[in-house]
């Protein structure tokens, strides 16, 4: 996900807590102002009273600026500085409470801290008071909008799809030309069983936007993640009928294939985009997670180390590498496992996954008092099937065998992606003859 700028608006904060914001296309970058330069350098050397000083400067030669606090505020998150960011934006609420910047950016801070409800009562007081005189035109068009991508975001995060539908629609009157507008738009849209329109919403946006993905494979993709698969296999068909010389229908496919537990013909579709796109990460990406599946580790550990060689940042490459090296490397394997793990955990403080990821290469590389305590930080927390079966992996051995047992039988339950199905239904059947399940 990538870190928002400095003085990004509030509204793209939230989005990007959730993985939604779009990233602008042409927009010219610029130097700031010298006093918002010198602010910014005052507070990287840790003088935030120089730094809040020349924001004031700033703010006088520029009145639409955001608040001084708030600026310093934003800054603070993204240094890792929650308790100053929130004593900075408590002291902007009090000094202009009404200010959609002030509240707006304090929602921000409650939507990625997971106070959803905090997060819509923000933005709702934020559009409110974009009807004060204090705001011209332009300026009120902008904090709507601000205020209106904050609550579909926040809408998105609590599964309320009708009160999404009513803030993107919203939206797209003062904006009909945004296509990932319009995109949301349909995801919404089949969210609230009105598949016919979401697809025609799909279509629209491609028309806007080419590079968005096929509107069919988008079709599918909505249906698997309803688990209607008999519907996902209707559009990808209509997809590949479609789009047969794209690439990234076929590496979808590939990936709902294997998902599906159907290798044979994933492999057909792997084929075909490494005809089409040999050299993309993401074809090669799909290469190596087919050979995982297969439990081909050598080959996935081939493909996996050039994903991370080239693409140090690919968290998905970081995260196979890492668990092939802990299936089948030696020592030396295991321990660079679990250093890819761990410093894969690290940069995402907040995510459960990862944390799985790292306890079970900890646990391959023998270190099961370890594993068992990292292992324990991810209780509460949503988890894939893969990440359950890592923890009760772990679990397992450590003697927790009731926890393991609950944890495999939701995971045996899902319907999603499964790499480790077969392993966690093994384990499962070793567990319950050693600790039959209590009727």
């Amino acid at each position: 996900m990538p870190a928002p700028r400095p003085l990004a608006a509030p509204a793209l904060l939230i989005c990007a807590a959730l993985g939604l914001a779009q990233p602008l296309k042409d927009v010219p970058k610029t130097a700031p102002p010298p006093d918002e330069q010198r602010a910014k350098e005052a507070f990287l050397a840790g003088k935030l009273d120089d730094a809040l000083a020349h924001l004031r400067a700033a703010a006088k030669a520029n009145p639409a600026m955001s608040p001084p606090k708030v600026v310093a505020a934003r800054w603070c998150v993204e240094t890792g500085n929650g308790p100053q960011a929130r004593l900075l934006i408590e002291q902007a609420a009090t000094e202009d409470p009404a200010h959609p910047d002030v509240l707006l950016t304090n929602a921000s801070f409650a939507l990625a801290e997971g106070r959803v409800t905090d997060a819509i009562l923000g933005c709702t007081a934020a559009l409110t008071a974009t009807d004060s005189a204090r705001w011209d035109a332009d300026t009120k068009k902008k904090y709507q909008r601000e205020a209106r991508l904050g609550l579909a975001a926040a809408f998105e995060a609590r599964g309320d799809s009708a009160s999404v539908k009513t803030h993107l629609a919203a939206l797209l009157d003062a904006d009909p030309r945004n296509a990932a507008l319009r995109q949301r738009l349909a995801r919404t849209l089949f969210l609230v069983g009105v598949p016919d329109e979401a697809f025609a919403e799909l279509q629209t946006a491609q028309k806007e936007d080419p590079t968005l993905d096929p509107p069919q494979m988008s079709m599918a993709q909505l249906w698997t993640g309803k688990h209607d698969f008999a519907k996902a296999d209707e559009w990808y068909t209509k997809a590949v009928a479609a789009h047969p010389n794209s690439a990234k229908v076929h590496r979808a496919l590939a990936g709902y294939l294997l998902d599906r537990g159907r290798l044979d013909t994933a492999k057909a579709h792997l084929a075909a985009a490494q005809k089409l796109e040999p050299t993309a990460r993401d074809t090669k990406a799909l290469a190596g997670l087919t050979a995982r599946y297969a439990k081909d580790y050598p080959a996935a550990t081939a493909v996996f180390e050039e994903l991370v060689r080239d693409h140090p940042s690919f968290g998905f490459g970081v995260v196979n590498l890492a668990l092939v090296l802990a299936e089948s490397g030696d020592a030396t394997g295991k321990r660079r496992a679990t250093e890819l793990a761990e410093g894969y955990a690290k940069q995402n403080p907040r995510a459960g996954e990862p944390r799985a990821v790292l306890a079970y290469c900890l646990f391959k590389a023998g270190r099961t008092a370890d594993a068992e305590k990292v292992a324990r930080t991810t209780a509460g927390g949503a988890l894939s099937p893969d990440a359950a079966y890592f923890v009760a992996r772990v679990l397992a051995d450590r003697g927790a065998t009731d926890e393991a047992q609950a944890l495999l039988r939701a995971a045996a339950e899902s319907k999603d992606g499964f790499v480790y199905r077969k392993d966690a239904a093994d384990l499962l059947a070793d567990l319950d003859k050693k600790n039959p399940p209590k009727k």
